[in-house]
């Protein structure tokens, strides 16, 4: 089974897949020849719109990357390799683009940058993600495994990640000093035109439509059929580049488009891996008690991205929005700007965190456990669903003993479980209007020596025929649940060494109880 979430990105593609391809191509070739027939004409400057950008696209290729090295690390192909840390790259390499855009934080950008810094590191990236693909159709015939254990894979993955972070750390130093770098732009807004359309777009739709060539000829196989959509939205994005003399003109805004179709890559990505899991799930049913208990189980865990992504998303698209709102400003609002972009890297490195935990726990792979504090858990999980308390007007109260001792396990993952149960406490109280909505969180040392957490909220509670049932897999008593929340929080427990029960509130509602051992 270990080859199968691989092999099922290499077979052919279904008529489904081909008539969705074929129709994007179409899509985006129809809107390259509309904005070629537009033509070359200067539009008002949109302060937001790379500090918007910027970040999605990091977002999307740092996930994208994390499935292939995840595919990599199950099937050791070289490919899969090779195209993560293309993606890698080009995710890391937004960070000091957004941050040396000239004109959104500072007049040349910040970090000590100039006019040229942003349009160097953006030629760096394109060509690191057209080699990566590249290497990947030169790569794909070879199935040789890199690595015979799962240690040596994991050298491989964290060398690769390391040797990505110097490359893109050193091209950063380069593009900012300009050591041995041609002028490229005359300002923030013009560009000199004759090195940008005569040689550096030229070398990038040379090495696109080899990449194109390559590509093609594996076409039939899912993955490769996609990457040719993305690598033909690269290509008219770089077509309409090279003949783009300004910055904020009809070319320039139209050509990013290809930035928004390389999404496609890690839609393919999470509907094939969720596809593929499905199928699992449904012939482990013809096979024993104990074999349909254990792929059952691993449904849960992978169909659960969905369910667990869907938080730091709704965190990704609000602060977004915020930071277009503070930008957007008379003047803008920097600080605000700042303080919300920061907030959404945290939740893309959140959603990123819970990603490398479910795959780490389709390996096997034993929590790493250290000393973390229950009350500076309790806080981050409200800070995170201070929103959706603030809009459903839920009161909260605290009762967390300051002496309260450490207990060994998983940050990342406590955070998990936590921010499920305080959801679930909103939308049970939701319908609530005859009483006050209260949340009231609670901890205590045991003396049996665990320390006992407790979430409890003022909602409908749970009916004693659903109580024995409520933490099983795609269980659910909401019309539009998953049934895998709870389920994914007793796994996460059960690694912990800890326990989690319910039972009816005193008055009203349900009380959540979690049980983690001190040693």
């Amino acid at each position: 089974m270990r080859n199968e979430s691989v092999l099922a990105l290499e077979q052919a593609g279904s008529s489904g897949h081909r008539r969705a391809a074929l129709t994007i191509a179409l899509a985006l070739t129809l809107a390259f020849l509309g904005t070629l027939a537009i033509g070359e004409r200067q539009l008002p400057r949109i302060t937001a719109y790379v500090p918007i950008l910027d970040p999605l696209m990091f977002l999307s290729h740092l996930l994208t990357a994390t499935l292939l090295y995840s595919q990599y690390s199950v099937a050791r192909q070289r490919s899969s390799l090779a195209l993560a840390m293309g993606f890698l790259f080009a995710a890391l390499i937004m960070v000091p683009h957004v941050l040396t855009f000239p004109g959104d934080f500072a007049p040349t950008g910040l970090l000590g940058a100039n006019v040229d810094t942003s349009l160097w590191l953006y030629w760096f990236c394109r060509l690191g993600i057209f080699t990566a693909v590249i290497a990947y159709s030169l790569l794909k015939e070879d199935r040789r495994s890199v690595a015979a254990s799962r240690a040596s894979a994991r050298a491989t993955i964290s060398s690769s990640i390391l040797a990505v972070t110097v490359v893109v750390f050193l091209l950063t130093l380069l593009a900012i000093h300009g050591i041995n770098l041609p002028p490229v732009m005359l300002d923030p807004i013009r560009s000199t035109g004759s090195l940008w359309s005569h040689v550096l777009a030229p070398l990038l739709i040379v090495m696109n439509v080899t990449a194109i060539t390559l590509l093609w000829r594996h076409r039939r196989g899912v993955l490769a059929m996609w990457l040719l959509v993305a690598q033909w939205a690269w290509l008219m994005e770089t077509v309409l580049l090279a003949l783009d003399r300004n910055r904020f003109s009809v070319f320039w805004y139209g050509g990013h488009i290809g930035q928004i179709a390389s999404c496609s890559v890690l839609l393919v990505l999470l509907y094939e891996t969720t596809a593929l899991y499905a199928q699992l799930a449904r012939s482990a049913q013809a096979r024993s008690i104990e074999g349909e208990r254990q792929r059952l189980a691993l449904q849960a865990v992978t169909a659960s991205v969905t369910h667990e992504l869907r938080q730091p998303l709704a965190g990704i698209i609000m602060n977004s929005e915020a930071a277009r709102a503070f930008l957007e400003h008379h003047p803008p609002d920097l600080a605000d700007a700042r303080e919300a972009m920061d907030d959404l890297a945290a939740d893309a490195h959140r959603a990123s965190d819970i990603i490398g935990s479910i795959n780490a726990a389709l390996q096997g792979v034993a929590v790493p456990l250290t000393p973390v504090s229950i009350g500076e858990i309790v806080n981050e999980a409200l800070k995170v669903l201070y929103g959706e308390l603030r809009t459903n007007r839920v009161a909260v109260q605290l009762r967390l003993p300051a002496d309260l001792p450490p207990v060994p396990g998983d940050h990342g993952r406590l955070m998990q479980v936590l921010v499920n149960l305080i959801t679930n406490s909103i939308e049970a109280m939701a319908s609530v209007t005859d009483r006050p909505r209260v949340l009231t969180i609670g901890a205590s040392l045991q003396a049996s020596g665990n320390v006992s957490v407790t979430v409890t909220d003022s909602g409908t509670g749970i009916g004693p025929d659903y109580a024995a049932r409520i933490f099983e897999p795609f269980f659910t008593t909401k019309s539009g649940g998953s049934g895998l929340g709870l389920a994914v929080c007793r796994r996460i427990m059960e690694a912990h060494g800890g326990h989690i029960s319910t039972y009816p509130g005193a008055d009203h509602g349900s009380v959540f109880e979690i049980l983690l051992p001190t040693t």
